[in-house]
């Protein structure tokens, strides 16, 4: 039951970082002192179809990181999603959406 650990360390996350909205970064801020309370299994439970609630945990349909990690889209406010793949006790974030739809359609992250 190890907690999560938040990695914001790929180029493209430190880029998009320093051009986030002030409500923006303090939303992404909030979102990770959330993750990092939170189990592996407690985050899977978020993914829901029917009830929208939480991280939201949502594999991206044939989106997966050079290593064969599927990337995932978890959500960081109502509007505003991220995407982001496992890499053991890591969520390795990828990419920021503020514009949501974004984040099931662009590629960039697979050579995580």
């Amino acid at each position: 039951h190890e907690l999560v650990e938040c990695d914001l360390e790929f180029p493209r996350i430190r880029q998009e970082l320093e051009k986030l909205e002030m409500n923006e970064l303090e939303q992404v801020e909030a979102t990770i002192e959330k993750i990092q309370q939170m189990t592996w299994d407690q985050i899977y439970k978020t993914s829901s179809k029917t009830q929208k609630r939480g991280l939201n945990w949502e594999p991206i349909a044939g989106q997966q990181t050079a290593q064969g990690k599927t990337i995932a889209s978890i959500r960081i406010s109502e509007k505003f999603r991220a995407r982001v793949c496992r890499d053991g006790k890591l969520m390795r974030f990828i990419s920021f959406h503020p514009d949501h739809d974004s984040a099931y359609t662009e590629r960039g992250g697979e050579s995580l």
